[in-house]
């Protein structure tokens, strides 16, 4: 059994921190009779979380910590708050800050992000810079941070706030660090379903926190790169935004808030805990334990499913050794060299349940975001839906927020996650951005709600079976789109006759496109008028102006949902 400790509440945990700093940095001056326990609370530690220590302090100490807690925030009421700088319209906003992500993007890279293919391309070109013109680069990326930075702080607050009038069906990502390929196809196939959807801003944490990265500029590059992918559904100005970048403060709410320490520390530990023997309390305890029973704890979390390396599914299985190689091997390049270090030194017991906790971070912020916003949290990876579960029963909420969608919905927007409909994802945003201005993304949603409708009747949904159906759903539309296709073939073959028996071909078609310009984009013909005219005849206009109907009516069902389903989807 581990020590008694007093125990205490999230509201506590905060009081207790903010009257603690304020005794530490002078702001908080007490009586003569309270000096003794003032000094108590100062001397106590702060948890491994960041949160005072309260396992030695006594009861005492703690009421009076609590009180000056509340005092402060009185203090802190009446205190007027300061103006904030200038901030921008939000209809102005979304715009603004892709620009800025533009042009960071080409301050690092020295070129524009349409014009840059890949990482690879990135890396190469930074590289090539730091070589050649590191002055010339420094220069443009800092003009570039500072005019990003302070977007944010005259905006950051206010856009999280927008964020939460958002409505429809309104999904937040999120369970994972970066924002990168499969965020990004997540997002792309997400867009032909929901409404809006919220992504935590991936730049922000950047410029606001020491994220221990390596190469760290190089690796703002590509979550730029990845994010600015989404320009064309925001540059569209749509009523309701298909897509919309807020911040969501983690970072620093980890360091500075305690409500946020102590809920991060209860998630660990409940989720944690039933594996030890014994009471654990704190995340420090986890630490000591894992410390203490080595090799027989680190069986333990493979074998519950809590700890996955970086990369690797649910089902995988790992010893422990190859476990913790797999780990450190998922972080090399990416964390920084001392951080690194430090991991390699640890026990693979308290190497792993750091893994467990490392995973733990962004679901809770996750949950977090889902609640203050009012949206349905969603996620692209199976491990990261694997670990979302986990952390949903351990605080035993829900999965599905009712009040946004419904279960039939909710299930459906995970089977189209499924990797055997990852074709969705090779629709470009540019035609998704068109598909959702003609609110074609609402059709789709109704269209597979008619093939999904049958598994909403019982009293729960398997995954297994809502793929099947989606993907049924999915090909017999696409059987649908081919059918009209033919049909509109089948409407235009006998007067195509007709005018040919009329007069003759030659470049009718071309004929046409001239004396109808505005035709000319769809038919994609781009013919001298003058050869044109010169072939236009009677017979020849009439089949050319049926041909140019047909063009016109099939390059208009290409366009649909349907047409761009039948065009991306594998033969």
């Amino acid at each position: 059994m581990m020590t008694d400790r007093n125990e205490v509440d999230a509201r506590t945990a905060e009081r207790l921190l903010a009257a603690w700093r304020a005794l530490r940095e002078g702001k908080l001056k007490v009586a003569p009779q309270f000096r003794e326990l003032a000094e108590e609370l100062m001397a106590a530690p702060l948890n491994i979380v960041g949160l005072v220590d309260t396992s030695r302090m006594s009861k005492r100490a703690i009421s009076f910590g609590r009180t000056s807690g509340m005092t402060l925030d009185f203090m802190a009421q009446r205190e007027p708050e300061p103006l904030p700088p200038s901030s921008l319209p939000m209809a102005e906003a979304q715009p603004e800050l892709f620009r800025l992500f533009a042009q960071l993007f080409a301050a690092l890279t020295g070129r524009a992000v349409a014009l840059v293919a890949n990482e690879q391309e990135i890396k190469d070109r930074m590289l090539w810079r730091l070589k050649h013109e590191p002055d010339a680069m420094a220069e443009r990326a800092n003009a570039a941070f500072d005019e990003l930075a302070a977007f944010y702080s005259a905006n950051a607050v206010k856009l999280f706030q927008h964020a939460k009038t958002l409505g429809g069906m309104r999904l937040v990502s999120g369970g994972q660090r970066a924002f990168g390929p499969s965020a990004l196809n997540a997002v792309r196939i997400t867009g032909l379903y929901a409404d809006t959807q919220l992504l935590p801003d991936p730049v922000y944490p950047y410029l606001s926190a020491d994220l221990h990265l390596n190469a760290k500029h190089l690796q703002l590059a590509n979550a730029l790169f990845y994010i600015l992918q989404l320009s064309p559904l925001v540059d569209a100005g749509l009523p309701v935004p298909p897509v919309f970048v807020f911040p969501s403060f983690e970072e620093g709410l980890e360091e500075h808030d305690a409500h946020t320490k102590h809920g991060m520390e209860r998630l660990a530990v409940r989720m944690v805990a039933p594996l030890c023997e014994g009471t654990v309390a704190s995340v420090g305890e986890l630490f000591e334990y894992a410390n203490k029973h080595g090799e027989p704890f680190a069986q333990a979390l493979l074998a519950s499913g809590l700890f996955i390396p970086p990369g690797a599914q649910p089902d995988q299985r790992f010893g422990v050794t190859e476990a913790a190689k797999a780990y450190i091997a998922a972080l090399e390049g990416v964390r920084s060299e001392e951080m690194l270090a430090k991991m390699k030194k640890l026990p693979i017991s308290v190497l792993l349940l750091n893994g467990v906790l490392e995973r733990v971070r962004p679901h809770y912020h996750l949950l977090e975001n889902a609640t203050e916003l009012g949206a349905q949290p969603l996620l692209s990876q199976r491990a990261h839906w694997h670990y979302f579960e986990m952390c949903a029963q351990a605080n035993a909420e829900d999965l599905l927020r009712k009040s946004v969608l419904s279960e039939q919905a909710f299930q459906t927007l995970r089977a189209v996650q499924d990797d055997s409909l990852s074709w969705l994802a090779t629709i470009p945003v540019q035609t998704l951005t068109e598909l959702i201005a003609n609110n074609e993304h609402r059709w789709l949603r109704e269209e597979l709600n008619k093939y999904t409708a049958q598994l909403a009747g019982g009293a729960a949904i398997d995954t297994n079976d809502m793929v099947r159906e989606v993907s049924f759903g999915l090909a017999s539309l696409v059987q649908r789109q081919q059918k009209a296709m033919s049909e509109i073939e089948r409407k235009y073959a006998p007067k195509k006759m007709a005018a040919y028996l009329g007069g003759g071909l030659g470049i009718a078609i071309a004929g046409v496109a001239a004396l109808l310009p505005s035709l000319s984009p769809l038919l994609g013909v781009a013919i001298p008028v003058a050869a044109a005219t010169a072939a236009v005849g009677g017979g020849v206009l009439g089949f050319g102006k049926e041909k140019v109907g047909e063009q016109v009516e099939k390059r208009q069902a290409e366009r649909s949902m349907l047409g761009v389903l039948a065009t991306v989807r594998p033969r």
